[in-house]
């Protein structure tokens, strides 16, 4: 039965999945789904459809930039993280509640709606925010040079490991603006309302977007 499952996630991971890919869709379905689950709100098919097919697309492109199991592998951990931690959001302040502190708007401009975004995102999801950014600065690869002391030790560990991570975390902070531009977007453009899971779906695609853009950067320091 082991053998069987890890065949199967081997299978989501090669270079042709094939109908496999079916059951990563589906995952990051659920991972939209499950914030909302423990509250009776409604919730519309197209953010976790959306999140499915965001997610999956990226999947596909990260293994065939980096050739590395690796890189889908940290998007399904984080995908997960990101779903818990929203829910302990949802359980600090129930969807209602944030729904209704939301405005959208038509009339703003792009960059102004993006910040606005952010700067939404962490006045109501602060769990979410921190789980990601300490995500980001956990798993930031270690460049194995010794440690110096003194002022060129300092200056070597802000160059290699704090700009860095700064850098990462600002990245992170602008996808997630620019998804949730997108997702609001997306809601006016269907004229349907933007629901609880729309929230979580941007999350994950901005996270999505985050991932794809680094491995894109590293991919081109690389070439």
């Amino acid at each position: 039965m082991q053998k069987g499952a890890t065949n199967s996630l081997q299978a989501w991971l090669s270079a042709k999945p094939g109908g496999d890919l079916i059951l990563l869709f589906f995952y990051f379905w659920l991972a939209t789904l499950l914030p909302l689950m423990p509250h009776q709100v409604p919730t519309l098919w197209l953010w976790g459809a959306l999140s499915g097919a965001c997610l999956v697309a990226t999947s596909w492109l990260l293994f065939h930039l980096s050739r590395q199991r690796s890189a889908i592998w940290s998007l399904l951990a984080c995908g997960a993280l990101i779903s818990i931690a929203s829910l302990c959001d949802f359980l600090r302040l129930p969807p209602a509640y944030l729904l209704s502190q939301c405005r959208t708007s038509v009339d703003i401009e792009f960059l102004a709606g993006v910040f606005r975004h952010i700067e939404f995102h962490w006045q109501w999801f602060p769990i979410t925010n921190v789980a990601m950014l300490l995500w980001i600065c956990l798993s930031f690869r270690w460049d194995g040079e010794q440690k110096a002391v003194g002022w060129g030790g300092t200056r070597r560990c802000v160059r290699t490991q704090i700009l860095p991570r700064l850098a990462q975390c600002l990245l992170m902070l602008f996808c997630m603006g620019l998804a949730m531009t997108a997702i609001e977007w997306i809601a006016i453009g269907a004229q349907k309302n933007l629901s609880a899971d729309g929230f979580v779906c941007a999350m994950l695609c901005g996270m999505a977007l985050y991932h794809f853009v680094l491995s894109l950067i590293r991919y081109k320091l690389l070439t």
